[in-house]
């Protein structure tokens, strides 16, 4: 003879309900941690492609300042050749004025 089930206190069945709940309730934390995730994914993604143009940027920036500072130094290279060029000739010109006018400058007294 099958025994038959009886409804008992009915624990087993709030018991499964329950659970079924607990698990509706995680598989919807689960669905918001899948979602967030993706948006942290997306958010992430932005954040690098930001940062790469920002390094390349940078870099950009970088090359330029080299170049600029290349060509200030091969400025300063022929102002100094330039200068220099100006003091020899400014150096040289009043013995090139005595000569040619035959000038003598004067001496400083001596004591006597």
């Amino acid at each position: 003879m099958a025994r038959r089930q009886n409804g008992g206190n009915g624990q087993l069945e709030e018991s499964l309900k329950a659970m079924q709940q607990a698990l509706t309730q995680m598989l919807q934390a689960q669905v918001n941690m899948e979602q967030n995730l993706t948006a942290q994914s997306q958010i992430q993604t932005a954040f690098l492609a930001r940062m790469a143009e920002t390094d390349k940027e940078i870099a950009q920036f970088r090359r330029q300042t080299e170049e600029t500072n290349g060509r200030n130094e091969q400025t300063f290279a022929r102002i100094e050749q330039r200068f220099a060029r100006i003091e020899a000739i400014l150096a040289e010109l009043p013995e090139a004025v005595h000569r040619r006018f035959d000038f003598q400058p004067p001496r400083p007294p001596t004591d006597q």
